[in-house]
């Protein structure tokens, strides 16, 4: 820096003794106008991004969540027609009331008892699946007449059971009765 300095110094006749052209300092204040130009223009382009960003931020979670809440709301035979609300509550009070009846009469044996409980949790898996099925496509015949059969099919699985326990009930009490 000090012998610049000292270049500078040494030969300032030099550096003083010619003038820039005419044209230069316009030149230059053109350039000046320019850079102030391209600066403003540079954080306009800067602030139409970041609201692009933003709005895109925002309408992508304003999707997401009307999406979730799609997902979230499961429509049922009840909110169809009125008759297979009374459709869905007469399944639904048989089918609990079977299950009351299971339980009464007890099967002792825990495993057949995890293999019931097993099938009806899939059963009611696959029936959730229905509601979302049905949520989306809600004039479809076919998802309603599953979801119908769904019902059906459980009080028959439900009814087997319970004739099947009465069954081993009976033939428990008479081979009490025989063995006393």
């Amino acid at each position: 820096m000090k012998n610049l300095e000292k270049i500078f110094n040494e030969h300032r006749e030099i550096f003083d003794d010619q003038e820039p052209q005419e044209e230069h300092f316009e030149h230059f204040l053109s350039k000046l106008n320019t850079s102030k130009e391209t600066k403003k223009s540079f954080w306009y382009h800067n602030y139409l991004k970041i609201a692009a960003i933003i709005v895109f931020v925002f309408l992508s979670g304003a999707i997401g969540y009307q999406i979730k809440e799609m997902q979230n709301k499961h429509i049922s035979l009840s909110t169809i027609s009125p008759e297979f609300e009374e459709l869905e509550t007469y399944y639904t009070n048989n089918i609990n009331d079977q299950l009351s009846i299971i339980h009464q009469l007890g099967n002792n044996d825990k495993q057949q008892n995890k293999i019931l409980a097993e099938e009806l949790n899939d059963m009611d898996q696959r029936y959730n699946q229905l509601k979302k099925e049905l949520s989306v496509h809600p004039d479809d015949d076919r998802i309603i007449d599953a979801m119908i059969e769904y019902y059906q099919v459980k009080t028959d699985i439900l009814n087997r059971i319970i004739s099947q326990l009465h069954q081993i009930r009976k033939q428990s009490k008479s081979y009490i009765n025989v063995s006393a």
